[in-house]
């Protein structure tokens, strides 16, 4: 864990200059949602969404993509929640669009392998529960390739639900007002081209919304901003 620390620089990801933000969150859709009943953050993820497309478009990598990842959970505990460290936040995995064409995707799976171990070895006990939602039937064989990576806590701490009034019951009961629309019943996200983007970040803070332009996301990416006017840099643009 400490090899990991001092080998990706955590301790100083949010003071350097993160030109890649946009690209990240393009070729990855997740957000910070709001907080549940319980005040935890609610952090959304859309796995099947993963675009190596537009990855490839933009010069990104997948070791891109993780050190993004570190920063945005860094963020969360340092500026968004800086107090105690036992804080914990509710994860929603979103399996809408899984097709089945993607257990056979080896940089799919080692893309989710690296991650899930990551967040496993370097961000234990940090979960308070991890609902994966819209799950396809078949998703327990692919959940199977994962589950060895998780600790025994974690996996206890994990729901998996199928679209449906009980999902939704379930959704509401935990996420109250941060429920995102995307994960309500009948407003379904529209369905995205490979390369295209799930969503544009908003430039107006009125306009703001739990999901992908929520309060929190409009201000993480306002703080990544003005780091990189400071550093006399520029967001790179998601083509």
């Amino acid at each position: 864990h400490l090899s990991w620390w001092e080998e990706n620089d955590v301790d100083t990801v949010l003071s350097r200059p993160h030109p890649q933000f946009d690209v990240c969150k393009a070729m990855a859709p997740h957000y910070f949602a709001g907080h549940d009943v319980k005040g935890n953050i609610v952090f959304v993820q859309r796995p099947a969404m993963l675009d190596f497309e537009l990855m490839r478009k933009n010069n990104a990598t997948i070791d891109d993509l993780l050190n993004h990842y570190i920063y945005v959970i860094e963020y969360c505990w340092n500026i968004l929640e800086d107090g105690p460290p036992e804080g914990v936040m509710t994860n929603v995995l979103d399996m809408s669009g899984l097709s089945f064409r993607s257990m056979k995707n080896q940089e799919y799976i080692g893309f989710g392998k690296k991650f899930v171990n990551m967040m496993s070895s370097n961000y234990p006990g940090r979960s308070y529960k991890t609902l994966i939602v819209n799950a396809p039937k078949w998703f327990h064989g692919l959940f199977k390739l994962f589950k060895p990576l998780l600790r025994e806590a974690t996996r206890k701490k994990i729901v998996i639900l199928k679209a449906g009034k009980h999902q939704e019951k379930i959704l509401r009961e935990i996420l109250g007002d941060s429920l995102p629309n995307d994960l309500i019943s009948g407003n379904d996200a529209p369905e995205v081209e490979a390369g295209a983007r799930f969503f544009l970040p908003t430039e107006e803070k009125e306009e703001c919304e739990p999901g992908p332009n929520s309060l929190i996301e409009f201000e993480m990416r306002q703080f990544c901003i003005e780091l990189l006017k400071l550093n006399n840099e520029t967001m790179q643009e998601v083509i």
